[in-house]
């Protein structure tokens, strides 16, 4: 992505889809530290006047968004390195 910014072109397939793979992660291993953070400081971490509820709560539901979503970055990076034609609808 770096050199596809300074050369300012448009950014091939592979690589746009290796960076939605990318966020997928990302959103699935921060949404799973935040778990782990939340269980480690007991219920009282989803009290409503707790601001870990709220980080909590918000991380997940962004999580969930399709353009964000791990396992549809993951099957349209996979078609791409296989060679096949993305199935997937260009809106998620």
């Amino acid at each position: 992505m770096t050199s596809t910014g300074q050369r300012r072109g448009p950014s091939t397939s592979a690589c746009s889809t290796r960076v939605r793979a990318d966020v997928g992660y990302v959103a699935e291993t921060g949404c799973a530290a935040l778990q782990t953070l939340l269980s480690a400081h007991g219920a009282a971490s989803f009290a409503e006047n707790n601001v870990l509820q709220r980080i909590w709560r918000d991380a997940n539901t962004s999580a969930r968004h399709g353009a964000v979503v791990g396992a549809v970055g993951y099957e349209a990076f996979g078609q791409v390195l296989a060679g096949l034609d993305q199935t997937l609808t260009p809106l998620i």
